[in-house]
């Protein structure tokens, strides 16, 4: 049952200085809000009730999209997933991010939704966390007492858990450029309820040694099957250094399988991530050869 909100303290900062001087100040007594997709909702149903509220979405130094060769992709963490989804960079370099942000929600909650919002939330099925594993993103993280660099397979820390503090805030998204000889994906299964929430998530990363016909390297990432999305590292190890064919990539989804933990469902779950793997890998094959 929604209720009505309980009451708080608003501030609207207008630069990531000010909100870090608030949250120093309030700790794990505050909340930041950006899109609002997670928050609001959270706080109707009373599943969180913060004494304080920090409106950071008009901080417009965190609303940008860097690329270059070198440095690779800059994402300010208040981009919204519609403008990551539209973004004519990301769809060309980074094609699998794209994909996973035109998953998430409903359209009105890919205008408002934000990368570092969905980040921050840490839920098992989050869409963009298994897109962002492969591509070996870091998040770009200030308080009062500087920055840092945190990659995202240690950022998350449990169902809903990172590894920020309530002092600290993710002010950008860094993903150095994918390797030149490699395709990427992402495929899911979704959850038929009200918000479609994704069942079983599988992302990808695909390197190819054409010459030799072997596989260079691969990532695969999977979400909403275990306490956090997470690199299935043993079904990788497969794969790398072996010609493809068929009966090694029905191995790698069978490996990778195994190594999830569903909370519920769980042969279901398991048995659609042995699919999708293998379907994700087959689909990318094809395209490298």
């Amino acid at each position: 049952m929604i209720t009505t909100l309980k009451s708080f303290q608003y501030f609207h900062p207008n630069t990531v200085e000010e909100a870090v001087q608030i949250l120093n100040k309030y700790g794990d007594r505050a909340k930041v809000l950006a899109g609002g997709t997670d928050l609001i909702p959270s706080m109707k149903r009373q599943k969180i009730a913060p004494q304080y509220v920090v409106y950071i979405n008009d901080i417009s130094q965190l609303k940008h999209i860097d690329f270059g060769a070198e440095e690779g992709l800059r994402i300010g963490a208040l981009v919204s997933h519609h403008s990551i989804a539209s973004s004519s960079i990301i769809r060309e370099k980074f094609q699998l991010l794209a994909k996973a942000c035109n998953k998430v929600g409903t359209p009105h909650v890919r205008r408002m939704g934000t990368i570092g919002g969905n980040i921050c939330m840490a839920g098992p099925s989050q869409d963009t966390i298994p897109a962002l594993l492969v591509l070996e993103a870091q998040m770009k993280v200030v308080s009062l007492q500087g920055e840092r660099i945190i990659p995202v397979d240690e950022f998350f820390t449990g169902p809903f858990q990172t590894a920020i503090t309530g002092e600290e805030i993710v002010t950008e998204i860094q993903i150095p450029c994918p390797p030149s000889d490699s395709v990427a994906d992402y495929q899911w299964v979704t959850k038929r309820t009200v918000v479609d929430e994704t069942l079983v998530g599988v992302a990808a990363l695909l390197g190819m040694d054409l010459d030799r016909g072997v596989c260079k390297g691969a990532r695969i990432a999977l979400g909403s099957v275990g306490p956090k999305p997470f690199r299935a590292r043993e079904a990788e190890e497969i794969i790398k250094g072996e010609k493809l064919e068929s009966k090694l990539i029905e191995a790698v989804a069978q490996a990778a399988a195994e190594e999830t933990k569903p909370r519920s469902r769980a042969d279901y779950r398991r048995r659609e991530v042995g699919l999708l793997v293998k379907s994700t890998l087959e689909h990318l094959w094809s395209q490298l050869r």
